[in-house]
């Protein structure tokens, strides 16, 4: 199960990095920061996901 669970996680960011596009595009008015925005939510979870299951057992 543990080795699913990265893959789990970037399924869900795809949506949520969508989805954040769309609010803050809305909100800021601009595209490229919500480019920005959802970028960096996916290049977030995937650090988190490298720091936390790459490890050695």
């Amino acid at each position: 199960m543990k080795q699913k669970i990265p893959g789990i996680l970037f399924l869900l960011a795809m949506p949520l990095s969508v989805l954040l596009y769309i609010k803050v595009e809305a909100l800021s008015g601009s595209e490229i920061l919500g480019l920005f925005s959802a970028v960096g939510l996916y290049v977030l979870v995937g650090l988190v996901i490298a720091l936390l299951f790459n490890k050695k057992e």
